[in-house]
């Protein structure tokens, strides 16, 4: 696995846009219409990319960032 080094402010940017991302796939998920856009996918759908970004937000938050 490659290693990438984000400074700090460039990792925080990346999970709030991670985080607003999840938001509006939550309010679709809600109004069901997040099932159009996994209909293809299958088996990946809403929870594996959830856990995929929370595990992504998780590895940014405990990196090593540079100033």
């Amino acid at each position: 696995m490659n290693n990438i080094i984000l400074d700090t402010v460039d990792a925080m940017e990346l999970i709030e846009i991670l985080e607003f991302f999840m938001e509006r796939l939550d309010v679709l998920a809600e109004h069901d219409f997040a099932k159009l856009f996994f209909a293809e996918c299958r088996p990946y759908g809403l929870e594996d990319l959830r856990a995929d970004v929370t595990r992504l937000i998780n590895s940014l938050n405990l990196s090593p960032l540079t100033p």
